[in-house]
Order: structure tokens, then sequence, then C-alpha cells
């Protein structure tokens, strides 16, 4: 079955603070839906968000007309009777009547959204049914205070809420329940088991394909619902029906077409798990039976039964499991105890990851640690965190990354903070070069993605694994092209995030399919066969 997928939150256009290599142009939307087989756009002008509404939304017309019956236009709206803006509720309809306006866009900033600035601007959005898009950043500090007053006072608009993250999930889903009129897309709100569980609360009326392009990768987003365990009746409704509904009609007039034609392709556009060989170099696990952790986020079914089913949907063969509780809550020995347990439950399909750390334990207690895990148990990996507030390059760490060394292992290392960052991690691939060094989050943007390439260029045993929650468009083409085919790894961080949209972003993404083969799955298996436990 092909979806007609019809992405409600695109961007075209200049846009402020935009990395030379960011997407930006209409013919990259072009470009990058037909790669994806994306059917249709709504799309904003970048200098309507960021310049001038009226002035921004003029520059658009032009570029709708490159592509027509593709691409739709929103319109981005400041208060009626603002000066430069439409005076009345009556001008802006004639005005978007004219030019076949069907949506629009309130930007955060410059001014609030409170009734008596706003005026009657959403009571006259609400009588004529004019979908209106929210980005969450109006919700700053208090996401549910803010749009729980909006919904409430205008219960007959249809809002869209645009560009929601995964620790929002609490009080999003408190939000659906109570207003029917809050609409929800996926781009950046790639929950663990998402889409289904919002369809079993919530029905499939008011969820959206929202890919948020150009910036983003629209594969990623597809890849969510093609993988999605509803009905293909709620699938077609959520890619591009459910959207063109609250056009009134406006939007492409059927599926893309087929532009090409591999295994990977194939399987993905059909909805069948992956027939490639895939393994996820960087998942957490939580507890079993857990659903929750770090106090306030959701990770639905985040153990690792759940996360296994997950994973076989979209044909995850294996997973590199550390726990939540031991990188993130510095709970070591109890994560790795976790990690145990999962692995000698489900075998192969887990590669287990330890956790050591120097600020909880002491010497003798990471060498115990370290001799267990590893040489009793079989774990592999090494994974030190943020959390623990010290340089991987801190004496604490020395005797891990020397028994790492010794044995070969590979190690997964988020730098920020005190960490000592990308230099560093270069420090310690000169100093321990049989340890395999990878960098998580590399595909997160194009500024940490040069300084990753930088690293990886002087240092053959460091990595780049590429998750992160804005799966930046065309980041693993330009990881590929600036080292090699052997040093970008797939990985998802699930159960923070679903693992079909970092998934995604592999599978549509325009290397050849080899290439694409070695990321899913053969690059991190060369990995795997250096270590020496167990040898």
């Amino acid at each position: 079955m092909d979806l007609m997928y019809f992405d409600c939150n695109a961007t075209v256009g200049h846009r402020p603070q935009k990395h030379r290599r960011v997407r930006w142009t209409t013919e990259h939307l072009i470009e990058d839906m037909d790669l994806a087989e994306i059917a249709g756009a709504l799309a904003t002008c970048g200098l309507a968000r960021s310049y001038d509404p009226v002035y921004g939304n003029a520059r658009l017309k032009p570029e709708l007309a490159k592509a027509p019956g593709r691409v739709f236009g929103v319109w981005c709206i400041a208060p009626l009777g603002d000066p430069g803006f439409y005076k009345t509720g009556d001008e802006l309809l004639r005005a978007m009547e004219a030019e076949d306006i069907r949506a629009v866009r309130v930007v955060p900033g410059g001014f609030s959204l409170h009734h008596d600035v706003m005026g009657e601007t959403f009571e006259v959005l609400q009588d004529n049914h004019i979908l209106t898009l929210l980005e969450q950043g109006w919700g700053a500090p208090d996401i549910f205070t803010f749009f729980h007053g909006v919904l409430s006072r205008y219960p007959r608009l249809p809002v869209l809420l645009t560009d929601a993250v995964w620790p929002h999930q609490r009080h999003i889903h408190r939000l659906m329940a109570l207003h029917d009129n809050l609409h929800l897309e996926f781009s950046s709100y790639q929950i663990n088991r998402g889409i289904e569980e919002y369809v079993k609360d919530f029905g499939d009326e008011r969820l959206l394909f929202g890919a948020g392009m150009t910036e983003k990768s629209p594969g990623a987003a597809r890849t969510y619902i093609d993988y999605a365990q509803v009905s293909d009746a709620s699938k077609q409704k959520i890619a591009g029906g459910n959207l063109k509904r609250l056009l009134k009609g406006q939007g492409p007039s059927g599926a893309a077409k087929h532009h090409r034609e591999d295994r990977i392709v194939a399987d993905v556009r059909a909805g069948r798990p992956q027939s490639v060989f895939v393994m996820d170099a960087h998942g957490h696990v939580l507890h079993e039976g857990g659903n929750t952790a770090g106090v306030n986020y959701i990770m639905l079914r985040g153990d690792a039964e759940g996360m296994l089913e997950v994973n076989r949907w979209c044909g995850i063969d294996r997973i590199a499991l550390m726990s939540w509780n031991g990188p993130v809550c510095t709970d070591a020995q109890d994560g790795n105890e976790i990690v145990r347990r999962a692995s000698q439950k489900f075998g192969d399909r887990i590669i287990p990851v330890a956790t050591i750390d120097p600020t909880h334990m002491s010497p003798e207690e990471m060498d115990k640690e370290i001799q267990l895990r590893y040489l009793r148990q079989g774990f592999i990996g090494m994974k030190p965190y943020v959390r623990m507030n010290l340089s991987y390059e801190d004496p604490g760490f020395m005797p891990w990354w020397e028994f790492g060394n010794a044995h070969h292992l590979y190690a997964l290392m988020h730098v920020a903070g005190h960490t000592g960052g990308v230099p560093g991690i270069g420090r310690l691939a000169a100093k321990f070069p049989e340890v395999s060094w990878i960098i998580p989050h590399s595909g997160g943007n194009y500024s940490f993605a040069e300084e990753v390439v930088a690293c990886i260029k002087d240092h053959p045993n460091v990595y780049a694994e590429i998750t992160l929650t804005p799966v930046t468009n065309r980041i693993v083409e330009f990881l590929v092209e600036a080292t090699d085919d052997e040093h970008v790894l797939f990985g998802t961080d699930a159960p923070m995030r679903d693992p079909r949209q970092q998934l995604g972003w592999v599978l549509w993404s325009a290397l050849p399919e080899q290439t694409r083969v070695k990321i899913l799955g053969a690059n991190f298996q060369r990995i795997l066969d250096r270590v020496k436990i167990g040898k």
C-alpha cells in the first residue's frame, strides 16, 4: 500500500543562524520530497517567521509556483490591527482566499497570545475553522498551562501543535485528552510507541505527519508511520488524509511516485521489517516493567522485552544496551545488573554495555566491577556519562580505559560539559589506540559533525554514531562524504526516542544501498569483532 505523505510542518527560504550546510531552498525541499517519496508539503516562508509576516507571506507565492500541486502555503500572522498587518478579519480572510491559503502559523516572540492582545484574531480563525499552527515554544516554561488556556478559550479552533519533543509527553498526553481541538505532529515528538499509544487513546483523526523539512530528514518522519502498528486506514489518515481534511480538500492528489528500488527502500515502503542486518549501537534500558525514568521522562515499555518488540517491528536485529540508571542516574552497579538480567534473558539480541563510576566507586570497587562485568559476564562496551561531572581524562577513569585497551573494547563517549569535548576523545584515542571510541549524537548538527569529522581524520579508531532528535537533513551523507563509509554507525538512544525515526534517517538517505548496509550494522559488527573478551 502506497501512502500519500503530506508534511504539515515545512519551512522554505532564508532563516537566521543557519549553518552553511543546512538545506533551505524550495528546490531543496522538492529534492528531499522526491528522495523520501513525500507527495506534498505545507510550507511557511522563513522570512515570514523571522522578518515580517506580510512581507514574508508575499515572498512565499513564487516559491509555491515552483511546485504546484505539491507545495502549499501557510501564512504567518500577527494580531489583527497590528501596524502593517490586516485591520479586520474580513481583510485577512479575503487575502487568504485570493492566494488559496488555508492554514496560518503564529510564531513565538514579539507579542503575547493573551486575548487582550490578540483581540478578535482567534475568534475569526475559529469561526472559519482555519488550521492554526502553534509551536511548542509558546508554552515555555509551562507548556501545559499555556496550551490549556488557549485551547479552553477557543474550543472550536483547530490547533496543530508542532515541534514538541519527547520530554513533553506527560503534559501533551493530558492536553490531548482534555481538548478535542488539539492536533499533533511527530517530527520532533519521537516518543516510544507514540503512534500506537495515541491512536489507542485518542483515535486517528488528530494525528498528522510532520517532517520538519527542510532542516529535518523527511525519511525519518515517514518511517515512524511506515512501521506503525496500526491499521492501514489509520496510516492513510495520519500520513496525509487528516491534513488534507483540515485544509478542506487542499493537498496532493495521491501518493508520490517511486523514485528508486532497492531492498532497503522496498522493505520500509511496504512496512516490512528490514531484511538487511541492522544493529543499534546506542540503546538504554529500564528495569523490568519500567515506563518512566529521570523522574519526569516517560518511556513506554522501556524495558528490554518492550524494546525488542519495537525492534522486531522494523527489523533491528541486535541492540547495544546500557542502563538508564547507571550512566544517567549514576547507580552504576544497579544499572549494570539490569543489563545483565536482560542479556541473560534475551541472549545475543542484546550487546551488554557497562558503566563504571569513579564518583561513587572506590578504585577497589571499580576493579571488582570491571572483572565481574567483562571477564565473567561478557560485557563488551564502556559507557561513562556527563552526569559524573568528570573529564573523561580524569585519573579515576584510567584503569577502565587501560582494561579496555588491553581487551580491544569499545567506548560510547557522550561529550558535553566537563568531559573534555571532542578534542579530549582525540587525546584518549591516541593514548589508547586499541579502544574503538564512538562519539554519539554526531548527527545532531553540522557544527558538531564537523568537529567529529576532524577527529576521525586524525584518529582512525574514532567513530561517529548519529542519533539525536533533530535528525538533521543530509547530515548522514555529509559524515560519510567527509570521512568514509566505515566510520559512521546507526544508533537510536531508545527508549527515550522511538527507534523508527532514527532508523528512517538512514533507510531513506541518499547514500548507496551498500553504504547504508554498512551504517546499519556492518560497521558496528567490525568493531565488535575486534573485542577480545571471551576469545
